[in-house]
């Protein structure tokens, strides 16, 4: 299951946030963005319920405001 984790941090703290969680398993890639969100992981886990799992460990990142969760579906 593929999915972009759209997250708004705390103001100096994309980059931080960014680091982290490219550590974290599942998450292909990290960036720091311009525009209402500061940071963009793309994730690719094996359910929903990892999906679930992995959004939690991102909002308990310190430095984590919010984020929004963007499904991938195939057509």
């Amino acid at each position: 299951m593929k999915a972009c984790v759209l997250i708004k941090v705390i103001p100096g703290k994309h980059k931080d946030v960014a680091t982290a969680l490219r550590r974290q398993s599942g998450v292909k890639t990290a960036f720091p963005v311009l525009g209402r969100q500061d940071v963009v992981a793309n994730v690719d886990v094996g359910d929903a319920r990892e999906l679930a799992s992995l959004v939690s460990q991102i909002q308990a990142l310190s430095a984590v405001r919010g984020t929004e969760t963007l499904i991938g579906v195939e057509v």
